[in-house]
């Protein structure tokens, strides 16, 4: 217990997810000035995101949060899990269609921001994994999907629906 009352753990685990936050509003930030900046966005030539697999996407972690709430950890594991496949096969999908980090700043933008997104989600797997485990670890697990979760619907509004 620290002095201020909150578990180390708890406390620990508040102020890496308040540095994620600090990175994800950087590049949501400089993906915001670069976008209002440009002529027409996405550029001419530039396949448009499609909503399916985004929304599906999106229904999953939002579920997958109120499963961690209820502290369903195996649930939430293998919704995770099903996000970053569906994750994989849109990367596919626009890639198919011309979207590439060669694109220019919208394709490079975009994967930056979606990957970095991912390897979140990724790392949030591994905290649930602990938290099969150690029951004390679900708590951290819970805040931290909650995160993960909050940051995948600021991507999803500003990405798919701006």
């Amino acid at each position: 217990m620290t002095t201020t009352g909150i578990p180390n753990g708890r406390l620990g685990m508040m102020l890496l997810v308040g540095t994620e936050t600090i990175l994800f509003s950087s590049f949501i930030g400089a993906y915001l000035v670069l976008r209002m900046a440009a002529a027409s966005w996405p550029p001419m030539g530039t396949p448009h995101l499609n909503l399916d697999l985004s929304i599906v996407n999106t229904a999953l972690l939002v579920f997958s949060t109120v499963q961690i709430y209820r502290r369903k950890i195996g649930m939430t594991f293998l919704l995770g899990v099903l996000f970053l496949l569906l994750q994989t096969l849109e990367f596919h999908r626009l890639y198919a269609r011309g979207l590439t980090l060669q694109t220019g700043t919208y394709g490079a933008l975009f994967y930056t921001l979606v990957t970095c997104h991912g390897l979140h989600v990724l790392g949030g797997l591994g905290i649930l994994a602990v938290a099969f485990q150690k029951v004390a670890w679900e708590e951290y697990a819970e805040l931290y999907w909650h995160f993960v979760t909050g940051v995948w619907l600021v991507l999803f509004a500003v990405l798919y629906l701006v």
